[in-house]
C-alpha cells in the first residue's frame, strides 16, 4: 500500500483526509514494512443466507475460500436481507460483501454511486466510501452533457472505476421466469415490469368469461386490511379469469410498501404500479406519463416546464395537482421539511433529486423545475421520481429513531411501512397479509383508462386488463414452479434459479421467459477500512474469482460475465466489453483453479508481507 495510490492523488488525499478515507492507509503502509508486531489479516464477507440468495452465498464462500488460501483469515457472515442492507447501505459497517447491485437505466446513476460528496450518505449513494477528484469532475460533467461528448466522458468514468475497483463487477444474471400459456397473453419480454403488467391480457376461453363491470365493482370496494394470517396461495381459484396471480420468494412486499425506504427496495415494480411519476422510461427513453408534455429550456441554466394531464386523482379520490408535484420534489430533498439541523434526503432518490435546484407550481396543472446546468438526458431522468400526495406525506416529516440505524438522523417518512399506500397509479393496494400476499385492484380512474392517449402509451390503452393482481409469497423457486404447473399461479415474478428452470422446461403447461437481468452480482469493499484503502489490494482480490467459471458453476450458464455496471447498456466502451478470457483483471489461475503462489506474489507486489507459516500479516 503506497501513500499516493493511483485511485487517490495528492489533492484527493488532502481533501479526503478529514473523512478518514485514507487515514488508516498511510499508517498501515509504514507498519507493514517496518514493524514486527504483526497479526494475520482478518476480514468478514457479508452476504445473504442461501435460502434468500443461493448464488450470492456460493460466491461469498468461494471468495472467502480463495482469501483463506492466500493467507487471509476470511469468514462468511450470512445476514437477512434487511440487516445486510442496513449494514452496508445505512451504517457502512462491513469489510466486504457479496450482493446484487441494481443496474442503471441511465449513466447518471453512477454519480451518486461513486461521487465523493455522497460518501457519508445512505442508500446506494457511495456506500463504498470511494473518493477521487478526477472522477468527481467527470461524474459531474456527464450530467451536463449529451450525445457523443457524454458517451466519451462516461467511458472514461468506467475505465477509472475498473482500474480503482471500489467494487468488483462479476456477472449479470439472466432473468428467467415461468408463465402459464393458457391463462395470460404477455406482450414483450419484460413481463415483471410496469409495461409488462399493463400489456398482459387474459388468454384462452377464460377471457370471454370476464364480467364487463368487474373493474368498477372491484375498485369501488376498498376493504383494506393488514393481517398476519397464514394464508395459502390456493385461496384464489384457478378458474378465476379476473385475477392475475404471480409468485415471489421475497416476503418484504408484504411488510413494507414505502417507495422511500432503503431496506425494502426489491418490490419497486409493484410500487411503480401504485405510484405514478411525471415521466416513465419506456423502450429506453423517458416519456411523458403523468405529464401531458414538457419542454426543456436552456438559458443561464436548465429549466423543465411540465404540463400535467387533466383530471388526475389519487386513489382516495383527492385531486392530484402541480402542488403535489412541487411538494414531492421538496420533500424528497428534505423529508424533515426543515425540522432538523441538516436536510434528511430520501436515499432512494438522492441522485435524481440532487439535479433539482428548485421547483415551483405555476398553476394547478403546471410545474417548473430548475435543474442548474444539467443536460437534457439528466433533466428528463429527474422526472422519474414517484409523485406523492402532500395530504398523506406531510405528516411524516418528523424526526424518528429506529433501532439498527446508527448513522445520521432519519424521519418517519423513511421508516414507515406504508401498508395502505395512496398513489395515483394503475393499481391500488386493497389487502396485505404478512408473509403471505399482497392484493391490488385496477384503478378505473387512471388516465390510461381514457381515450385518446399518446402514441407511446397506445399498448396500454384502457389500463390494466385484469381486475386484480395478486402477489403470493412462496418459500422457494421450486414451490413457485409447482404452483404454476398446478394452475394455481400464472407466472413467477422472482427470477428462477437454474434447477427450477429445468423443471419449467420439462412442464408442458409452462413457458420459460428469458430476459436480460436488472441486477449485477458484485463484491463491494469498504474503502474506509484498511486494507481496502489500497487499490492494489482490491485489484488483487478482484482477480481471485473466475467470472466465466462462476457463470457456469454458480449461475448454471444463465448469466454474462462483466467488469462494468454499464455492461448491459450501449454506454459500455468496447475495451471493457467481456471477451473470451476476460477484458480486465484476469483470474489468477485457470478454469476456476486458483494459482495460489501467483496470487501471493500479487499481494506482495501490493505492499503486503507473509509470515513464515504463510499468513498474510498486518500491524496489530
Amino acid at each position: 500500500m503506497t501513500a499516493t495510490s493511483p485511485s487517490i492523488g495528492r489533492r484527493s488525499l488532502l481533501a479526503l483526509a478529514a473523512s478518514s478515507f485514507t487515514g488508516g492507509c498511510l499508517r498501515q503502509y509504514g507498519s507493514v514494512v517496518t514493524r514486527d508486531d504483526h497479526t494475520q489479516l482478518s476480514v468478514t464477507v457479508k452476504t445473504l443466507p442461501a435460502d434468500a440468495d443461493e448464488r450470492a452465498t456460493r460466491v461469498a464462500r468461494r471468495l472467502a475460500a480463495a482469501l483463506q488460501r492466500v493467507g487471509v483469515d476470511a469468514s462468511v457472515v450470512p445476514m437477512s436481507r434487511e440487516h445486510l442492507r442496513r449494514s452496508v447501505l445505512l451504517n457502512h459497517d462491513f469489510d466486504l460483501y457479496v450482493g446484487r447491485l441494481p443496474l442503471p437505466a441511465d449513466p447518471d446513476w453512477l454519480r451518486p454511486l461513486l461521487h465523493s460528496r455522497f460518501a457519508t450518505a445512505q442508500g446506494w449513494a457511495n456506500p463504498f466510501g470511494y473518493g477521487a477528484l478526477e472522477l468527481d469532475e467527470r461524474l459531474t460533467a456527464q450530467a451536463r452533457q449529451s450525445g457523443q461528448h457524454r458517451r466519451e466522458t462516461v467511458a472514461a468514468v468506467q475505465r477509472r472505476v475498473v482500474r480503482d475497483q471500489p467494487f468488483t463487477v462479476l456477472a449479470v444474471p439472466d432473468a428467467v421466469r415461468a408463465t402459464r400459456r393458457d391463462r395470460v397473453r404477455w406482450r414483450g419480454d419484460r413481463l415483471h415490469s410496469v409495461a409488462g403488467y399493463l400489456a398482459a391480457e387474459p388468454a384462452g376461453p377464460a377471457a370471454s368469461e370476464t364480467p364487463e363491470s368487474t373493474n368498477a365493482s372491484a375498485a369501488s370496494t376498498r376493504g383494506d386490511r393488514t393481517t398476519t394470517a397464514d394464508e395459502t396461495p390456493t385461496s384464489t381459484p384457478a378458474t378465476d379469469p379476473t385475477t392475475l396471480r404471480v409468485a415471489t420468494t421475497d416476503s418484504r412486499v408484504t411488510k413494507n410498501l414505502n417507495p422511500l425506504s432503503v431496506p425494502f427496495r426489491r418490490g419497486r415494480v409493484l410500487l411503480h404500479l401504485v405510484y405514478d411519476s411525471l415521466g416513465r422510461r419506456l423502450d429506453g427513453t423517458v416519456r411523458p406519463w403523468l405529464a401531458e408534455s414538457w419542454s426543456v429550456e436552456r438559458d443561464d441554466g436548465t429549466t423543465v416546464k411540465v404540463r400535467l394531464r387533466e383530471d388526475l386523482t389519487w386513489h382516495d379520490g383527492a385531486s392530484l395537482t402541480a402542488g403535489d408535484v412541487a411538494f414531492t420534489y421538496r420533500f424528497l430533498r428534505d423529508t424533515a421539511l426543515g425540522r432538523t439541523e441538516e436536510p434528511v434526503t430520501s436515499p432512494a432518490y438522492r441522485a435524481r433529486i440532487s439535479l433539482v435546484d428548485g421547483v415551483e407550481a405555476v398553476d394547478d396543472r403546471t410545474v417548473r423545475l430548475d435543474l442548474g446546468d444539467a443536460g437534457a438526458p439528466a433533466a428528463t431522468t429527474a422526472l422519474t421520481v414517484p409523485v406523492l400526495p402532500e395530504h398523506v406525506w406531510r405528516a411524516a416529516a418528523r424526526p424518528a429513531e429506529v433501532a439498527g440505524i446508527e448513522r445520521g438522523p432519519t424521519t418517519d417518512a423513511l421508516v414507515r411501512n406504508n401498508l395502505e399506500p395512496v398513489g395515483s397509479g394503475p393499481l391500488r393496494v386493497t389487502d396485505t397479509a404478512l408473509k403471505a400476499s399482497v392484493d391490488l385492484a385496477a384503478n378505473p380512474d387512471h388516465f390510461l383508462t381514457r381515450t385518446p392517449v399518446d402514441d407511446h402509451l397506445r399498448p396500454f390503452v384502457g389500463g390494466v386488463s385484469f381486475d386484480r393482481l395478486r402477489v403470493v409469497v412462496v418459500p422457494s423457486d421450486g414451490a413457485a414452479v409447482d404452483l404454476a404447473a398446478d394452475g394455481r399461479l400464472d407466472a413467477t415474478a422472482t427470477p428462477l434459479g437454474a434447477d427450477a428452470v429445468r423443471d419449467v422446461a420439462a412442464t408442458d403447461a409452462l413457458d420459460v421467459r428469458l430476459t436480460g437481468g436488472s441486477w449485477v452480482y458484485h463484491v463491494g469493499y469498504n474503502l474506509r477500512r484498511p486494507p481496502f484503502t489500497n487499490p492494489h489490494f482490491r485489484r488483487t482480490v478482484a482477480r481471485l474469482l473466475d467470472r466465466e467459471h462462476l457463470v457456469e458453476s454458480v449461475f448454471g450458464g444463465y448469466a454474462t460475465p462483466a467488469v462494468t455496471p454499464l455492461a448491459t447498456t450501449d454506454f459500455e466502451p468496447a475495451d471493457l466489453a467481456w471477451t473470451e478470457g476476460g477484458a480486465r483483471l484476469p483470474f489468477v489461475g485457470d478454469d476456476g483453479s486458483l494459482d495460489v503462489e501467483r496470487a501471493r506474489d500479487l499481494f506482495r507486489e501490493a505492499g503486503y508481507s507473509y509470515a513464515e507459516d504463510g499468513r498474510l500479516v498486518v500491524q496489530r
